[in-house]
């Protein structure tokens, strides 16, 4: 059902398996109105949407019986995947819906739908804890009932997770959808969130989930429809997302960019090159009535956040995903909040990142020390040993491996016998002449400007595992400003490299 073809960081490029066809993720998911359509679904799929959601809640209550013996696909008249959203957006909003959760699962069944949700209740966010864990417990309720009586048509049921902000809930909502058999699952409730601007939180909430979830389950995000949360989803890893913010925003003549959000009024030229932009200016296109506006606007923020799908992509296909995201999220200041999420959780983005890519790494600032790529050889090299008793330090070279080095060609033959030679790199810490060709010690570009000391940890770390690990009689150093702030054993006569 869930092929994955390439991963980066926890993102990964796959494919989905539906009785519609296949979907290649990571993808977004336009919302579909079943009645009141503005954008059809047949441009939709000419565009490149192989998959669409919509509401079985709101299907019912026009279609009825008819739904059932037509099916979705002639409803909506799309011939994609179809997924159906059961009317969680309504318990959210309004508190509760006249229909029982038993009426709404055989219901997705009968319209054929090709990836049903059970008839949750959303947390949402800000709700207390007690009130949250009962939301929880119901939902989890549901979904063992519908889970315990689908029928085996092919249909793909989503496990929706709930309990927003408070991670204990969030976990266990987790693991009992597993429990219970869900072969996709989804994150509930994170539009308020958002709205609220704690993208940090998001960040750390929805990877509070991933980490439970083996790679083999796809995992939707409810509600997220900007190009500058969708990255961070998928690098987080994230396969789907839904979300009706094309309409929504066009709906108030919101002009959607890959890093921000314009009222049309307020614009002067457009940076996009789609068919609406090409036709239109942003005044001539403002003068249009609102039934042609209206469109014409959501047309366009299609085509932004399928952009911002596609160069996440790509950016997977490189494995350059890190770069990119910590690129995009310096477009707001709350957004830059999630790179503490990415710093934090190097270890976990490690299993899923490639340990070797076919380019080198761009390292700017401190917090790339925090790549998984670079945290992994840190870990190589803490676990280093070697028995010789005379160490030389010397800065990296441009010339890379170390061992090609005109530096260490000069040095072996002043230091011929029993002598460990290591390079230094704030970013990769100590890079042992053995293992300099390992990537990425030998495939880096990085700026120059000045290190501080403080700022780099993982390098005191490394340094520190290097000589608890190893014991040596004498240490050379090459005279360093950087180095100064670094401890050499007492046991160790140390003295510094004459230039």
């Amino acid at each position: 059902m869930f092929e994955i073809l390439k991963t980066d960081l926890a993102a990964r490029i796959a494919i989905l398996q539906t009785n519609h066809g296949k979907v290649e993720t990571p993808a977004f998911v336009p919302v579909v109105h079943p009645v009141k359509q503005s954008v059809p679904t047949a441009k939709l799929k000419q565009m490149g949407f192989d998959l669409v959601i919509t509401n079985a809640y709101i299907t019912m209550k026009r279609w009825g019986d008819e739904a059932a013996k037509r099916g979705i696909h002639d409803i909506i008249k799309f011939d994609g995947s179809v997924m159906t959203d059961s009317g969680g957006y309504q318990v959210l909003e309004y508190g509760q819906v006249d229909v029982t959760p038993e009426n709404m699962a055989e219901f997705e069944q009968k319209i054929m739908t090709d990836i049903a949700i059970p008839l949750d209740k959303p947390t949402g966010y800000g709700l207390p804890k007690k009130k949250a864990k009962s939301y929880v417990d119901h939902t989890l309720q549901v979904t063992k009932k519908t889970i315990d009586t689908k029928k085996d048509n092919g249909q793909v049921w989503v496990g929706p997770i709930q309990g927003a902000e408070h991670l204990d809930l969030v976990r266990k909502s987790t693991s009992t959808l597993l429990d219970q058999g869900y072969q996709m699952l989804a994150f509930g409730s994170p539009v308020e969130v958002m709205e609220s601007y704690e993208y940090g939180l998001l960040a750390k909430i929805i990877l509070e989930a991933k980490k439970l979830i083996p790679d083999s389950i796809p995992l939707h995000l409810f509600g997220a429809g900007h190009p500058l949360t969708i990255p961070i989803a998928i690098a987080l890893g994230y396969d789907t997302f839904d979300s009706a913010s094309y309409m929504l925003y066009a709906k108030h003549d919101r002009y959607i960019s890959d890093d921000r959000t314009n009222h049309l009024t307020e614009m002067q030229y457009f940076g996009c090159n789609c068919e609406v932009c090409t036709k239109y200016t942003p005044k001539s296109l403002s003068e249009l009535p609102p039934d042609e506006r209206i469109p014409q606007i959501a047309l366009h923020n299609l085509y932004a956040i399928k952009s911002e799908v596609d160069r996440t992509k790509e950016a997977i296909h490189e494995g350059r995903l890190w770069e990119y995201i910590v690129k995009k999220i310096k477009a707001h200041p709350k957004l830059y909040e999630t790179l503490e999420v990415f710093t934090a959780n190097s270890e976990f983005l490690a299993k899923t990142t490639p340990k070797f890519k076919d380019k080198a790494l761009f390292l700017y600032t401190p917090e790339d020390q925090f790549r998984p790529e670079i945290i992994t050889y840190h870990k190589t090299v803490r676990n280093f040993k070697t028995d010789k008793k005379e160490l030389v330090i010397l800065r990296d070279a441009s010339d890379k491996p170390f061992y090609l080095s005109g530096d260490y060609n000069r040095m072996k033959k002043k230091y011929k016998n029993n002598v460990q030679f290591c390079q230094f790199n704030p970013y990769l810490g100590l890079i042992p002449l053995e293992i300099s060709d390992l990537y990425p010690a030998a495939h880096y570009v990085m700026s120059e400007n000045k290190a501080k000391p403080e700022e780099f940890t993982e390098f005191a770390k490394t340094w520190k595992a290097f000589f608890q690990n190893n014991k040596f009689d004498k240490i050379h150093l090459e005279k360093s400003d950087f180095l100064k702030h670094q401890k050499t054993p007492r046991s160790a006569k140390t003295r510094y490299l004459k230039k």
